[in-house]
């Protein structure tokens, strides 16, 4: 089988001290790249010279004339408010390549588990470690994809949280203040759940004075998510409760967003009862409800949109997502006229411009065949590509997910699906397993069937505890696939990892060492303070 377009290249990046602070020559780079594509964003430089302004580079070298000084970034509501959009700007476009926070999350963790596979197989060695649980400690992915962006942004989080709380200017207003350290918050949250269920225990920078960071050790895991929901708790009470932000778009995060995300790490906790009130404060607003058409989910400020990310048309992924850009093939067969279709899989035609019709990362079978009969989000979801019924392909088609459609990235036509980070579902699916793990076995069922009849489904049969948190699991499943890592976190926490990926031939032998990403050597050695993660 032909070896498929390539991913996303990723693009590696000079960094003088992995999560602290960007080197001189990079925040240069930044700019200057900016300006040949002639979209200078002068603002947004606030948050890259934010992160670099305890390089010691820095000193020699200087601040470029076209940035805006530290001094100045939070002197007003206008200047703080653009140092935080550059945060939201980083984690969906950053500079045309793919993060954990625009796509990379979903796919590696989805390799990880039993979600996807990768159609350029061992032929593509780097990815092919993910799929098959084999990481080595060399691979620059994990640390390109996950350690080094995260941190950069946690840094940006806590310079805005810094500058905010030491400006003494009057043009910053209190209420905006609140509003933005309440954002950086809820981001250094954030990051920092990917950072520690990717990596297990990581250092918890709280602060950009270089002299306390320099070289930290790793925090265990339950100080990292106490200080998730210490940030979360003051996010629900300086944010707002609508959308103002961001002028009514669902593109900044507000109380709501703050909250759901507290519901998740609580449920990560096994506080259920925690978990299920904040996830009922979330289902019991009025600005949310799910969409009856699963065509809409996706869309830009769905009501099901509790937060989006916002693509920035003049850089990639422009109007679309990495996602359908590696998920949906050039050309979906499945909307060929039948004398089309006949054309294509004739075998002398299909085989040499296969990688036209099969995507980058296609579903596995366990996942396609985890779907009940006549469930509209497979439907809806999932899209396939026939094959011919010769060598290799023996008829097997390829299932692809198809939440999200658009893979243009001209940047010339609108965009109609912003990049969904948390919606109401989950909020559902979270609220049944807390109430099932409280034995509250009907309230959990009803939850469920929330979702259920949404996907054109019966109510569910289970009753008893057991069989509601089983459920739950397959609910999971079927309606959070290809979204977020959701999977692989999911068999991680629940401890049935070595259960259900042992089992798949390609992963085998199975090592639980494979659950957490190894530390890049170069860390390491940045940071001698710093242990490897067993097996690595």
């Amino acid at each position: 089988m032909g070896a498929c377009r390539k991913p996303e290249p990723l693009q590696q990046v000079s960094v003088v001290r992995y999560n602290y602070y960007y080197h001189s020559n990079q925040n240069n780079m930044f700019i200057n790249y900016k300006n040949k594509r002639g979209v200078i964003r002068t603002l947004f430089g606030c948050l890259i010279i934010a992160g670099a302004c305890s390089c010691k580079k820095l000193v020699d070298v200087g601040l470029p004339t076209n940035t805006i000084t530290t001094e100045r970034t939070f002197s007003s509501n206008a200047l703080a408010d653009a140092a935080l959009s550059a945060l939201y700007s980083q984690m969906m476009t950053n500079t045309g390549s793919m993060l954990f926070s625009n796509g990379g999350t979903t796919i590696y963790t989805g390799l990880s588990s039993d979600e996807l596979v990768s159609f350029s197989g061992a032929t593509a060695a780097p990815i092919y470690q993910f799929y098959t649980n084999k990481l080595l400690k060399n691979n620059i992915t994990p640390d390109l994809m996950f350690w080094q962006p995260a941190y950069k942004l946690i840094y940006g989080a806590n310079a805005a949280i810094e500058g905010i709380a030491a400006s003494t200017s009057p043009q910053l207003l209190d209420s905006a203040r609140k509003v933005f350290t309440g954002e950086a918050k809820f981001i250094r949250a954030f990051c920092y759940f990917y950072l520690t269920n990717i990596y297990g225990d990581v250092p918890l920078v709280l602060t950009t004075d270089f002299t306390k960071t320099a070289n930290m050790g790793r925090t265990p895991g339950a100080d990292v998510y106490a200080q998730m929901v210490l940030d979360l708790k003051d996010a629900q009470q300086f944010l707002p409760n609508d959308y103002s932000t961001g002028k009514g778009e669902r593109i900044r995060v507000n109380k709501w967003a703050a909250t759901a995300l507290l519901a998740r790490v609580y449920l990560y906790q096994q506080n259920w009862a925690a978990a299920e009130a904040e996830a009922s404060a979330v289902i019991g607003n009025s600005q949310f409800s799910l969409k009856s058409n699963l065509n809409d989910v996706f869309l830009n400020n769905s009501t099901e949109a509790i937060w989006q990310l916002q693509q920035n048309i003049a850089q990639v992924p422009r109007q679309a997502t990495f996602e359908a850009m590696n998920f949906v093939p050039n050309i979906r067969i499945s909307s060929l006229d039948p004398i089309t279709l006949s054309i294509v899989l004739d075998p002398s035609f299909f085989q040499p411009n296969v990688a036209i019709f099969v995507p980058s990362y296609y579903l596995a079978s366990g996942l396609t065949s985890a779907f009940e009969p006549n469930d509209l989000r497979k439907s809806t979801w999932v899209d396939s590509t026939p094959t011919p019924s010769v060598p290799p392909y023996n008829g097997i088609p390829y299932y692809y997910a198809a939440k999200y459609t658009s893979q243009v990235a001209t940047g010339t036509s609108p965009i109609t699906q912003y990049y969904m980070v948390l919606r109401l579902a989950e909020q559902y699916l979270i609220r049944a397993e807390a109430r099932a793990q409280q034995n509250k076995t009907a309230d959990a069922a009803a939850d469920l069937n929330v979702l259920r009849n949404r996907a054109g489904l019966p109510n569910t049969t289970a009753t008893a505890q057991a069989d509601l948190l089983n459920a739950v699991a397959r609910e999971r499943r079927v309606e959070l696939f290809a979204e977020w890592g959701h999977r692989w976190f999911d068999l991680k926490r629940t401890g049935k990892a070595a259960e259900v990926l042992g089992a798949i031939p390609d992963k085998k032998p199975w090592s639980d060492n494979a659950l957490v990403y190894p530390i890049s050597p170069t860390e390491l050695s940045n940071d001698p303070a710093l242990a490897q993660n067993p097996g690595y």
